[in-house]
C-alpha cells in the first residue's frame, strides 16, 4: 500500500503531465475555441500541480515538476491525430478520455486516502474532493462543445 505521501506524487505526476499535454493541444487546436478550452484545462491542471506540491512540500517531499514519459506520449497522440483529421474539433474526444483519466486518478487517490485513514490529514482530503470537481465540471465542458459541434462522448461524466 502507498503512503499518502506516495499516493499525492503519483496523482501530481499525472496533473503535471495532463497540463503539459494541454500545452501542445492548446498550439494545435489555436482556431474553433478549441485551444481556448486547452488553455483553460491547462491553467486548471497548472493550478492544481502547485497546489499538489503544496501538499507535498507541506510533508517534507520534494514534488517532481517534470511530470513522466507521459507526456511525451500524449504529445505525439495529439499530433497524429491531428494529422489524420487537420480538424480541430477532433480533438475533443482525446480530450474527454485524458480529462477521464485524471478523474479515475482523482478516485484512486481518494481511495488510497481513506485506506491511509488517519495519517492523511482532513485538508489533503479536501484539496482533492475540490480539485476532483473541477475536473467533472471540465468533462461537461468538453461534452457540451462537443455535442454544439455534433459530436457524441457517449458518456456522462461521474
Amino acid at each position: 500500500m502507498p503512503t499518502p505521501s506516495e499516493t499525492i506524487s503519483s496523482l501530481h505526476t499525472k496533473v503535471v503531465d495532463a497540463a503539459k499535454g494541454y500545452e501542445e493541444a492548446r498550439e494545435i487546436g489555436r482556431r474553433a475555441n478549441v485551444g481556448d478550452l486547452c488553455d483553460e484545462l491547462r491553467k486548471t491542471h497548472m493550478s492544481h500541480a502547485h497546489e499538489l506540491a503544496g501538499l507535498l512540500l507541506e510533508r517534507g517531499e520534494r514534488p517532481d515538476s517534470d511530470g513522466s514519459f507521459m507526456s511525451v506520449v500524449h504529445k505525439v497522440v495529439l499530433n497524429v491525430r491531428f494529422a489524420l483529421t487537420a480538424d480541430e474539433k477532433s480533438l475533443l474526444p482525446g480530450l474527454r478520455d485524458g480529462e477521464k483519466r485524471i478523474l479515475e486518478a482523482y478516485d484512486d487517490a481518494l481511495r488510497e486516502c481513506e485506506i491511509a485513514g488517519r495519517d492523511v490529514k482532513k485538508a489533503e482530503v479536501e484539496v482533492l474532493k475540490k480539485q476532483r470537481e473541477s475536473v467533472v465540471a471540465n468533462i461537461g465542458k468538453i461534452d457540451a462543445m462537443q455535442e454544439a459541434s455534433g459530436q457524441s462522448s457517449g458518456q456522462a461524466p461521474a
